[in-house]
């Protein structure tokens, strides 16, 4: 009687943990569709801040040409990036000139 009992309650406990066991993988497999969908909307919003920081960029550059007012330092700061960035242009385009001609 006792062996049985034993077994018994050897076999609820297995059983208890089986059904523990399927609820952490349920809850394995939802956690793991939520990573993605964060993954996905931090994908998401990293292309967005990118895309924002291009259209500033392209507007400091269409204000700057057109004479437009910014912050003194920064402003500063912009325009040597920018003339930086056109003499390398020039510096490429006149050694493909130069390719182009030898």
């Amino acid at each position: 009687m006792v062996l049985e009992q034993y077994i018994q309650r050897v076999e609820e406990k297995l059983h208890l943990l089986v059904k523990k066991l399927q609820q952490v993988q349920a809850e394995n497999v939802l956690l793991k569709e939520e990573v993605h969908i964060q993954q996905q909307a931090l994908q998401q919003q990293q292309q967005s801040l990118q895309s924002l920081e291009e259209r500033l960029q392209l507007m400091k550059i269409a204000s700057t040409a057109q004479g437009g007012t910014t912050i003194a330092a920064e402003d500063d700061a912009f325009r040597k990036e920018i003339r930086g960035k056109i003499n390398d242009y020039i510096k490429e385009i006149d050694r493909c000139i130069a390719l182009l001609n030898s």
